[in-house]
């Protein structure tokens, strides 16, 4: 990015173009020249980069004085009524705060500077203004000339910069405890009858005098010149102030000060100028002197490029999202096709199972036959007596006067199998003779022990269906179901005979089922 400096003196207007702190461009045009066709087409030429207008003119007056101490936006208008009253007929008119009074209200001290003469820049903003120009601001450069010291390390309690400025201009500027309180530019007329090294001696001589006239010194301070200068002048400088004792000079080489700030080019003359110039490229300057209306133009600049710098970090943004989206679809796509080449090996390993076991339908057929073998003969189901007892209870309904007291049940293969009666079976009927008992109780409970049988059975093992058993025929060698009741003829009338009659003829229907 280039800097355009327009450094105006009463004389020339000098053309500076900085670019990455190299000077790229210097052009210089008399003060006359401004409406010429030349200097429009430099303007039109460095219109789009960001322009300084620099002034260093006879027209600057510069003054000291001091306001109440007050602070934010009344202190800003104290400064302007203050500036109105002494510069009444200039826009361009500044001033600076430099502390406060140590003895009394302790007023704040304030340093006033302004360009008496605006006709002087008026042309010359016309220009700018045709030509859409954005300049950032008017500046002073005697107030800027701090920064020379500053970059230097050269500042004194008391110190006068001394320069030189197209076309042998002299200025001399005063700072006190490194602030500027004092500034004056005087033309070099040539005297036959001295050297340019004596006039200028003799210049700052007078200064020093002006200045010790406002009590700016004591016994024992002393003002430390600092005159920058080209090398060839300096052999005629050192000679002109040998006459001035009470001062002390030192000699700035303008190419030791190139080669120290990095000044590339080096200047080839005493003019200081293209130093400033440099000098105020490298950081940001505060407004003197241009209105809101000399720099609108700046003003657009700036929010355009504020505009297009938005627009460039929300389209990089979106290409870092987009970017980021495109590279996340394809690490989805790559792991779709990775799940999908698994589900394909998956799947033809599932068809290869499948085939194979189709394969084996015999085998599964083998297997449910010898399932099923097991099950009902080599691991038969356990016997349950709830079949029996059902028959049982069928029987018993046609004979009321029969009472079941109890029921020994056992299983056997043997047909002719009799279980052995425990101790005490049989006993219950010696007790029984000419009571009188209700014969359904005995039907309910032999029906009941009945259900409570075929209920365990039922829980212990299915019985095999017909359709099973016509698949599957049981095996020979069943086991028999053999039950020994205990009853008694309930209630006996002392007929033996009929009881006996009445045991045989239950007795036949038992074997009947």
């Amino acid at each position: 990015m280039s800097k355009h400096y327009l450094y105006l003196t009463n004389d020339k207007l000098v053309s500076l173009v900085i670019r990455s702190n190299v000077l790229v461009s210097r052009e210089s045009f008399g003060v006359g020249d401004i409406q010429t066709p030349e200097l429009e087409e430099q303007i039109a030429k460095y219109a789009s980069s960001q322009t300084y207008l620099v002034t260093d003119l006879i027209e600057e007056d510069f003054r000291l004085d001091t306001i109440p101490h007050l602070r934010g936006s009344d202190q800003d208008a104290v400064l302007d009524r203050k500036l109105g009253q002494i510069y009444r007929g200039s826009p361009y008119r500044h001033a600076i705060v430099q502390g406060r009074e140590t003895e009394g209200r302790r007023d704040d001290r304030v340093f006033l500077h302004a360009v008496t003469n605006p006709d002087l820049l008026k042309p010359l903003l016309a220009l700018l203004n045709r030509k859409r120009v954005p300049l950032e601001g008017i500046y002073s450069s005697a107030v800027l000339s701090c920064r020379l010291l500053k970059a230097l390390d050269s500042f004194f309690p008391h110190t006068m910069l001394v320069t030189i400025i197209p076309d042998f201009g002299l200025r001399q500027t005063y700072f006190k405890d490194e602030q500027i309180k004092f500034s004056r530019l005087t033309p070099i007329i040539y005297d036959e009858s001295r050297s340019v090294g004596q006039l200028i001696a003799a210049e700052t001589s007078r200064t020093w005098q002006y200045l010790d006239s406002l009590r700016y010194f004591e016994d024992a301070d002393a003002l430390e010149v600092c005159m920058l200068l080209h090398e060839r002048d300096g052999a005629m400088m050192q000679e002109a102030i040998r006459s001035y004792p009470m001062l002390r000079y030192r000699i700035l080489d303008i190419n030791d000060v190139a080669t120290k700030l990095k000044v590339s080019p080096a200047p080839t003359s005493s003019h200081a100028e293209e130093i400033f110039c440099h000098l105020y490229a490298r950081s940001k300057l505060e407004n003197h002197f241009a209105a809101p209306a000399d720099s609108r133009f700046a003003a657009f600049r700036r929010g355009r490029i504020a505009i297009f710098s938005a627009t460039a970090a929300i389209l990089a943004a979106t290409a870092a999202g987009a970017a980021f989206n495109l590279y996340y679809a394809a690490q989805i796509t790559q792991e779709i096709d990775q799940r999908g080449r698994g589900e394909g090996a998956l799947q033809s390993e599932y068809q290869s199972v499948v085939n194979s076991m189709r394969a084996q339908k015999s085998a599964t057929d083998t297997v449910r036959d010898t399932s099923i073998f097991f099950n009902s003969q080599i691991r038969p189901a356990p016997a349950a007596p709830g079949r029996l007892f059902n028959e049982i209870a069928k029987v018993l309904e046609g004979y009321p006067l029969v009472r079941v007291n109890q029921i020994l049940w056992a299983t056997n293969n043997e047909p002719a199998f009799m279980p052995a009666a425990p101790q005490g079976f049989g006993a219950a009927n010696a007790g029984l003779a000419g009571t009188s008992q209700v014969t359904s109780d005995n039907k309910a409970a032999l029906a009941a022990a009945a259900a409570l049988a075929a209920s365990a059975a039922a829980n212990a093992a299915p019985t095999p269906t017909s359709a099973e058993n016509a698949a599957n025929p049981p095996l020979p060698g069943n086991k028999y179901h053999v039950a020994l009741l205990d009853a008694a003829i309930q209630p006996f009338d002392g007929n033996v005979r009929k009881a006996l009659a009445e045991i045989d003829r239950l007795v036949e229907d038992l074997k009947k089922n």
